[in-house]
């Protein structure tokens, strides 16, 4: 049923207390609350709130918006006074109880309103609240102009007054008017549209169904929309008007139709919710829970389509009709739609991650993150088939009925130690698909470590000696062992090799009819090894490894042997046989590394630019680095540049061009090229390589690229070209300032602030100190907060 956040009534014998309260909490900094990023794990509940009525007025150019929220509201206890509830950034206007004005106070994103002296436990009252706001956190906005709510914790709070807890449920009605070019999609079932005006259009949602307060939702946007029945409910699909070339509409509401129904045989139990909307988006925003009660946000760019869907379907049962306290405890809420997902499907589901920012460190957002749900994919695979595993798919799917709505890790661990005597009491580590830790207790993350590995023989060919050097600060403390697989005509054998420290060396025995030696890491070990082994061992992987992988790996290793004359013939001869394209790409930069541009060997590379491969076209572009000086080259590589849609190969021909061309040509080709380009990724491409060649007057040109029509990639790319070239500490205090204070995107946000701290002085420092508090998306806020502690 329906609860109420942070202690939401006072009875007298406590007045004293209250007013200790209001005192501290008016003479706390404001910034002190956004320090705190999830829910409260058990709130006092003194009101239940039992309805809500919502009428919103949205203005999605600016995100300005007007609104009254109207509750019903019971008592739960016997003197309750005062409620609470949670507003961000907003403007409270008014306060009404039962129709009668009452005095209000805010502080520290709360609104404190005197409902009774003394209520008695059931007593009904209605509350009234208008506000305003323009809310650069909870509420979403694209390139396409679509505004949406956010599911992130604490996001509610900044579009309506709320008592925002997993805990507190309520039926809901909402009144959303809007500009009449848009079209909106909220929580419930649409019940009217009905013109204001000329200009504005309201649109009506109801659920009788109670919906947890942490789950309310809209979009807002220029929205294609189809439905079906399902039963006595229906299935709302609706997708912004750029995606429906790509996504078929109904091919994807009948997936909607089929995994819902297979889910909800599958949990046996009817869909919890009156309806289920579906809405489709061109962009995440960086968003990682994407569905609530009722309402499931589908991203073009977070991976497949289908896979969300399913996921989100999945979530109405287990994420909002069984729901985690807090964030903290999203893994558990994950791992059971992970078994959910496979009992209807014979493979993993791994999600494609796109579009976000290289934040370095977990934050609380990312439990339920593509990262996570990949990592929990492969966690429960491992499990699967134990003892363990077995455990905890015993609850499913009878856990809906078993356990409480509001749930914990813990809750689930008690029961599984009934049942086996196994603790499990804290979430294990969870390895992410970029082969990154997370857990509880630790939230640091470690890449990949390196280590060169040079292979040296000796003894007369009858002894080989391995010498592992760590490239980079990381490495690893430990003894790491490897399987070392001597390879035969025949066959092969197997031994063990061990390492340890920033330097180590192992020798091994081999004999003269070894071809080759094969170095295995052990899954789990974030390990990669650059290995320089001899020619003859290269030669035979290339000719023989039974992986592709390794045959590539073994063609582009040849050319760090420029000290060979032969092997020149060799790869020439190895490209004339008809290889893999990639392996193809992969001999032609070792033999342009070991020709160096000597004269007569540069047709071969203009002749591989006919190719249809673009890995061989990347490969012979980069290959005529060599040829300066050289017109027909010049005019091939231009050519080539000039045409190509593929941007890897546009990227490889600009930097090719600034080896080869004079200033002046490279100036006028590159001016064409930007003023021919319509997405982006090109010019910066190219006004990148000129700032490289020292013309620094084009970082005027950058600060276009960060606008808001521009894909998030693009500006992605023009903030790391900018974090590379503009040094002046105050450019990023003008540009960070606008982007801070105006932009809703969170990836945004978060690269201005890395730009202000690469470039940091005082003047920046003290301006975070003063922006800090208002920022409330904890992985901006922790980036700050790391950097001026």
């Amino acid at each position: 049923m329906n609860r109420t956040e942070y202690p939401a009534t006072l009875t007298c014998d406590y007045i004293c207390v209250f007013c200790a309260l209001i005192f501290l909490l008016m003479m706390c900094p404001a910034g002190l609350t956004a320090q705190s990023f999830d829910y409260e794990e058990h709130p006092r509940l003194d009101f239940e709130l039992m309805n809500l009525e919502l009428d919103l007025g949205i203005q999605p150019q600016n995100l300005r918006f007007e609104g009254a929220a109207n509750y019903q509201l019971e008592a739960n206890i016997d003197g309750a006074d005062t409620l609470i509830v949670h507003t961000a950034h907003l403007d409270v206007r008014s306060t009404t109880v039962d129709g009668n004005n009452v005095e209000f106070q805010l502080q520290n994103d709360s609104l404190f309103i005197p409902v009774s002296d003394s209520a008695e436990y059931g007593e009904s009252f209605e509350v009234r609240i208008r506000y305003s706001g323009d809310s650069q956190f909870g509420l979403l906005k694209n390139g396409n102009g679509t505004v949406w709510t956010s599911y992130l914790p604490q996001a509610q709070r900044h579009w309506v007054p709320i008592i925002e807890n997993p805990h507190v449920t309520l039926q809901t009605t909402f009144n959303i008017s809007v500009p009449s070019d848009y079209q909106v999609w909220a929580t419930g079932r649409k019940t009217g549209e009905n013109e204001v005006n000329e200009s504005t259009i309201q649109y009506n949602f109801s659920s009788e169904t109670e919906i947890p307060a942490t789950d309310l939702a809209f979009a807002i946007g220029q929205l294609e929309s189809t439905s079906t029945t399902y039963g006595i409910k229906r299935i709302n699909l609706a997708i912004e008007e750029g995606l429906t070339d790509e996504i078929v509409v109904q091919e994807l509401l009948q997936t909607a139709y089929d995994e819902l129904q297979a889910v909800e045989e599958g949990m046996q139990s009817e869909f919890p919710f009156e309806r289920l909307n579906v809405i489709v988006l061109e962009d995440h925003n960086w968003e990682t829970r994407s569905w609530g009660a009722s309402t499931i946000f589908l991203y073009e760019n977070a991976g497949d389509i289908k896979q969300q869907l399913l996921r989100g379907i999945i979530g109405q049962w287990i994420g909002s009709r069984q729901r985690a306290a807090q964030w903290e405890d999203g893994d558990i809420i994950t791992l059971y739609q992970t078994i959910a997902y496979e009992s209807l499907n014979d493979s993993l589901s791994i999600f494609e991650v796109k579009d976000r920012p290289d934040k370095g460190e977990q934050s609380l957002y990312d439990v339920y993150s593509p990262e996570y749900w990949n990592g929990w994919q492969n966690q429960w695979e491992r499990w699967q088939g134990g003892s363990w595993g077995a455990v905890v798919a015993g609850l499913y799917p009878n856990l809906l009925n078993q356990m409480l709505p509001v749930i914990s890790w813990k809750d689930f661990a008690n029961h599984w130690y009934q049942q086996s005597g196994q603790p499990m009491f804290d979430a294990p580590n969870i390895v992410t698909k970029t082969g990154k830790n997370s857990s509880r207790d630790s939230v640091s993350v470690a890449d990949t470590v390196v280590y060169e590995v040079n292979y040296q023989t000796g003894g007369a060919g009858q002894n080989l000696r391995l010498t592992f050097e760590a490239d980079g600060r990381e490495v690893f403390d430990e003894i790491v062992t490897l399987q070392a697989h001597r390879v035969y005509e025949n066959g092969s054998e197997s031994d063990e090799v061990s390492f340890t420290g920033a330097r180590d060396s192992v020798d091994i025995s081999i004999s003269a009819d070894m071809r080759t030696l094969r170095l295995e890491v052990p899954d789990g070990i974030p390990l990669k090894l650059r290995e320089h082994k001899p020619v003859s061992f290269l030669l035979y992987e290339l000719r023989n490894s039974e992986t592709l992988e390794q045959r590539v790996q073994a063609a582009g290793n040849l050319g760090t042997h420029t000290e060979n004359p032969d092997l020149q013939l060799a790869i020439t001869d190895m490209l004339e046989s008809g290889v893999d394209p990639r392996v193809h790409a992969a001999l032609l930069t070792s033999l342009a590394e070991i020709t160096q541009g000597a004269a007569g060997t540069e047709q071969m590379f203009l002749n591989a630019l006919d190719y249809e491969y673009p890995l061989i076209q990347k490969a012979a572009l980069g290959a005529l680095k060599y040829y300066p000086d050289n017109a027909e080259i010049l005019k091939a590589v231009k050519s080539m540049t000039a045409n190509t849609d593929d941007p890897s190969l546009f990227r490889q021909g600009v930097a090719v061009m600034s080896d080869i061309a004079g200033e002046k040509e490279m100036q006028q080709f590159f001016t064409e090229i930007v003023q021919q380009d319509t997405v982006g990724h090109r010019s910066l491409a190219a006004i990148n390589q000129l700032l490289k060649m020292g013309q620094t007057d084009l970082l005027s040109e950058m600060d276009q690229f960060l606008e808001n029509s521009y894909d998030y990639s693009v500006r992605a790319e023009a903030f790391e070209i900018l974090i590379e070239h503009d040094d002046s500490a105050q450019n990023w205090l003008t540009r960070a300032k606008e982007f801070l204070n105006e932009s809703p995107d969170p990836r945004i946000r978060y690269l201005a602030v890395r730009g202000l701290l690469e470039h940091q002085n005082s003047d920046i420092q003290s301006f975070l100190e003063e922006y800090q508090p208002d920022e409330y998306d904890a992985r901006v806020y922790n980036l700050i907060q790391r950097e001026i502690e």
